[in-house]
């Protein structure tokens, strides 16, 4: 079976060009989830408020991984990660953007119906 080429689809759209350059300036990203708690203990008979703890987790190669953070840490991995739930959230919008430009621009089966 011969390699064909895609046909072009021409020039992005403003719109388009505006979610690649959000993608270009999304700085540092990663996955997982950072948590801030609090423990009661009892110590001496009173219940005491230790903390605040703070922790990072995620999934790799199927296992969970937690890493205890300090407080600039857990700051530094929760603007990383709402960046990469942005840079999910916009690919998620070109990638539907060029499949309506697939479907529009490219020829098609030709339908029954």
């Amino acid at each position: 079976m011969p390699v064909t080429t895609a046909p072009a689809l021409g020039s992005h759209p403003p719109a388009y060009e505006k979610l690649l350059a959000r993608l270009a300036h999304s700085g540092w990203f990663c996955d997982g989830t950072v948590v801030c708690r609090t423990l009661r203990r009892k110590v001496a008979g009173q219940w005491v408020n230790k903390g605040p703890y703070y922790f990072w987790t995620a999934k790799r190669d199927g296992k969970t991984v937690c890493h205890a953070l300090s407080r600039n840490q857990y700051h530094a991995a929760k603007q990383a990660i709402a960046a990469k739930r942005q840079v999910r959230d916009i690919l998620e919008k070109l990638q539907t953007m060029t499949l309506e430009t697939i479907l529009k621009k490219v020829p098609g089966v030709t339908r029954r119906k």
